[in-house]
């Protein structure tokens, strides 16, 4: 079962990744270190590519392959 995040959630990022300000990819930023964002658009255009996600103080389309579902440990 593969995980579908919904708006809110928090998200792990892994090092070594690249964010997208938009499809037009004016800006971008690569994530040198592992960190954690929210997910304020999951499935971009109902598609399975990108969610949006605020991380690192802005606002950030990341591939859906590069976000991870952050559990607890109860």
């Amino acid at each position: 079962m593969s995980y579908r995040p919904k708006k809110g959630d928090l998200v792990y990022l892994p090092s070594n990744i690249t964010l997208i300000d938009n499809f037009e990819v004016k800006k971008w930023i690569s994530v040198d270190e592992p960190c954690l964002g929210v997910v304020t658009d999951p499935n971009v255009n109902n598609e399975n590519i990108y969610h949006r996600v605020h991380v690192l103080g802005s606002e950030w389309y990341v591939r859906t392959i590069d976000t991870m579902e952050v559990l607890s440990s109860d």
